[in-house]
């Protein structure tokens, strides 16, 4: 555990300019101690030893000025060699190491480092006899382009670490925004459905309690049965909000109850029969296979068309038609009355039965009949 909490600061400082700061200054001392003590390096010794400092020195801009800070280390070595003579020494091998490497990391333009490369191998051999020089090159030259084509190799990595960070973090603000885009479609799904459920199950309570209040001194038993009918039309409009917000709630063992299908068209033509609408259910083809989306869905248009009729169509007969073709099912609600007028109510289940219908990719329209009256007509593609 502390080792995690230690990792992230530790992963900070390092990346920090205080850590090249201290890096040059470790390298720059440890190279001027070993110029003044050690025999590898030719005299005047606090001269090299000053060169060297000065070549660590350079290395505190290692990130900042990649190239600047490997040009400066390379050519005050450079300067020893050509000034004061050959040296082999490990403080000096280390510098130019870790300068070569930073600059393959950060460097930019590598063309002044690979002068500063060439000039440095070209310095070893100037001292050095005949048979020597040309070993002591090459072996400098892969010395120092080792280190840069691991910092090169290095950067590519970290370029590719970097690109594939940028598109997990672009493919995870895609799934959010997938995220919200299903959850406010699944708002106006429920939103739709509460339309449904409610209009329908008020329309028809409104209307069963007016039928009651007119009968109900001279015929107490028809008042009784639309009671009874405004009590059954609650209980259904209550249980299948209940199961609408049980999918949505966090509830271990919400309610499961079955959306309505096609097969409950005939319950409902027959309790709107019971309110004093006649309405005749016909079915046209062979009824195939429709997925349960589709069912759900024809059945709100002709719940929400039948519950329009009563508000609007007065005394006029419904006819509901089932159309069942080889792709697609039609639903067809028309009746004869005087019709919705213009900025009449339940355009707002309109509009919901017309999002329904093209989610489907279906077709929806809605208008006077030909021959007067409303009709309301939706195509659901069944064959996907």
């Amino acid at each position: 555990m502390w080792e995690r909490r230690l990792a992230g600061p530790i992963r900070c400082f390092v990346r920090s300019r205080a850590a090249d700061v201290m890096l040059a200054a470790v390298l720059a001392g440890y190279g001027g101690l070993d110029a003044l003590t050690q025999p590898d390096w030719p005299g005047p010794r606090p001269a090299v030893a000053a060169l060297v400092v000065a070549a660590g020195v350079c290395l505190a801009w290692r990130r900042r000025r990649p190239v600047l800070a490997f040009t400066g280390t390379m050519g005050a070595l450079t300067v020893v060699l050509v000034a004061f003579g050959h040296f082999e020494s490990g403080s000096s091998l280390l510098i130019s190491l870790v300068a070569a490497y930073s600059v393959g990391v950060y460097g930019a333009d590598l063309r002044y480092a690979g002068g500063a490369i060439v000039c440095f191998t070209a310095a070893m051999g100037l001292r050095e006899p005949n048979g020597e020089a040309l070993p002591d090159m090459l072996w400098t030259l892969a010395a120092l382009a080792l280190p840069v084509t691991v910092g090169l190799a290095t950067r590519a990595l970290r370029g590719r670490t970097l690109v594939l960070e940028e598109r997990t973090v672009t493919l995870e603000r895609e799934q959010e925004q997938r995220a919200a885009a299903a959850v406010a479609e699944e708002r106006r799904r429920i939103a739709r459905e509460l339309h449904d459920i409610i209009s329908h199950g008020l329309g028809v309570v409104v209307l069963q309690a007016g039928a009651a209040e007119q009968v109900l001194d001279r015929d107490p038993a028809k008042a009784r049965e639309a009671l009874a009918l405004i009590r059954a039309t609650g209980q259904e409009a209550i249980g299948e909000m209940g199961t609408l917000v049980g999918l949505i709630r966090d509830d271990p063992e919400p309610s499961r109850d079955p959306q309505p299908t096609l097969a409950d068209l005939d319950r409902l033509v027959a309790t709107t029969c019971a309110l004093g609408l006649p309405v005749r259910m016909m079915t046209e083809g062979t009824a195939g296979r429709v997925p349960a989306a589709v069912e759900l869905s024809a059945y709100r248009v002709v719940q929400e068309s039948l519950t329009n009729a009563l508000k609007h169509a007065g005394n006029a007969r419904v006819s509901v038609v089932l159309r069942y073709q080889p792709d697609d099912l039609e639903v067809e609600v028309s009746d004869d009355g005087p019709g919705c007028p213009q900025g009449a109510g339940g355009r707002h289940g309109l509009t919901g039965l017309r999002e329904r219908v093209s989610i489907f990719g279906g077709r929806f329209e809605a208008g006077r009949g030909q021959t007067g009256g409303w009709t309301v007509r939706a195509s659901f593609p069944t064959a996907r």
